[in-house]
């Protein structure tokens, strides 16, 4: 049987719930805002903590406004008024800094807030079943069908309905879309269960091709099915060649204001850049001007070859790309590096990544988070080994959702 509360909403949890107190117990509501009262279904209980989830708002906060597509996993936050989202945002990623650096002085600026909080997305991954085609149902692995995804740039938007014209079902288990935000088309990857037939989907490839003129190609994994297996984009005057599996960052321009943001905290150039947890190039090729050599390490190897055949195609000669874990790899190099990029995962980096950077002791360490509730963890080493943090700029990159991209500069002491 169901257990409903009744609580008020009182502040936000680093993940995006709202936070209310039952007694001794705090209570992380998912749907809820600060400044609501509310009815909410229990979904967990712990012994200091209860998850739940919105049965009904009693008073609503004057920040909520209607979702404009079903709720789902790839915009829990639509709910929310945009300006409260990047309010909520930067009260999310001081509370976790001071929360894992308690006492240390950390300059934390305002939000850079997205100039397009909705159709903004140059990727998307879709789940198929034999019923319904879209994302999955928020907590579950529920595929809800999806026919239009407003968050997304218009060459996918077109995809996408192109999509859902020809019968696919019970042939892929999984889309992947991907746009040039620059270049305006798209591409697919798709994902076959494990009874369809290559030559039949490879049919229905050639039939959505040709009626889409927008989508260039079609791969089927990472195997070219018809047209294009890659796509073409830009980033800091760069052109990058990008393979459907690898990552870009899914908000153009704010991507180029981040990318400014690292290159300003790098002034003045000169020495050796590393790039740690590399991707494609994205940090390591529009700098690589500013510096005599650039090691960029990176584990996913269509990234690595994507990130080699773009500096071919700009003529950058000074990066060299490695290939493998940055935990395994960077303890092995030489240095000495003046300056390093690190823009892990949202698991944050490997200790002994942090470990090696601090035996190679650059002189400035510009460290990109995803994760806000990482950030004093990995930042915490650092700041023992004798690093001062001096700017710390939340940008972001993920409007709809709870997510937030924060760059961390860190000088070292002399």
């Amino acid at each position: 049987m169901e257990e409903r509360i009744e609580l008020d909403i009182e502040g936000i949890a680093q993940g995006g719930d709202g936070v209310g107190r039952l007694g001794e117990l705090v209570v992380f509501v998912t749907g809820a805002l600060p400044g609501e009262r509310v009815q909410a279904t229990i979904c967990e209980r712990h012994d200091r903590f209860l998850r739940a989830t919105v049965s009904e708002i009693i008073r609503p906060s004057p920040d909520r406004v209607a979702p404009l597509i079903t709720p789902g996993d790839h915009a829990p936050w639509q709910h929310i008024a945009y300006p409260a989202q990047v309010r909520l945002k930067g009260e999310i990623v001081v509370e976790q800094i001071r929360k894992f650096l308690p006492g240390v002085e950390v300059p934390i600026r305002p939000v850079i807030a997205a100039p397009q909080p909705w159709g903004y997305r140059n990727s998307a991954r879709l789940h198929a079943d034999h019923t319904a085609l879209g994302y999955h149902a928020t907590g579950t692995k529920t595929v809800v069908d999806l026919v239009d995804d407003p968050l997304l740039l218009p060459a996918l938007r077109e995809a996408l309905a192109g999509l859902r014209r020809l019968p696919f079902a019970g042939l892929i288990s999984e889309v992947t879309l991907r746009a040039s935000a620059v270049y305006g088309y798209a591409a697919a990857r798709l994902l076959p269960t494990v009874t369809a037939h290559r030559n039949e989907i490879a049919r229905l490839a050639a039939a959505w091709m040709a009626t889409t003129p927008v989508l260039a190609g079609v791969t089927l994994a990472d195997e070219p099915l018809v047209g294009a297996g890659a796509i073409f984009d830009e980033l800091g005057e760069m052109v990058f060649h990008l393979s459907l599996s690898s990552f870009f960052q899914v908000n153009h321009p704010q991507a180029e204001r981040m990318l400014e943001i690292v290159r300003t905290a790098l002034a003045p150039h000169g020495g050796r850049l590393l790039d740690a947890y590399s991707g494609v190039g994205s940090f390591a090729l529009p700098l690589a001007a500013g510096y005599e050599d650039v090691v960029a390490v990176e584990a996913h190897q269509p990234a690595v070859a994507d990130g080699e055949q773009s500096a071919f195609l700009n003529k950058v000669s000074n990066v060299r790309f490695v290939a493998g874990a940055a935990e395994r790899v960077i303890g092995h190099l030489s240095g000495p590096f003046h300056a390093v990029i690190l823009d892990p995962p949202r698991r944050g980096c490997h200790p002994a990544v942090l470990t090696a950077l601090i035996k190679h002791a650059p002189r400035c360490i510009v460290y990109v988070s995803c994760h806000p509730g990482l950030i004093g963890r990995d930042l915490a080493p650092l700041v023992a080994a004798g690093y001062h943090c001096i700017q710390v700029q939340p940008i972001d990159l993920f409007p709809q959702t709870p997510h937030i991209e924060t760059v961390v500069v860190l000088e070292r002491s002399s």
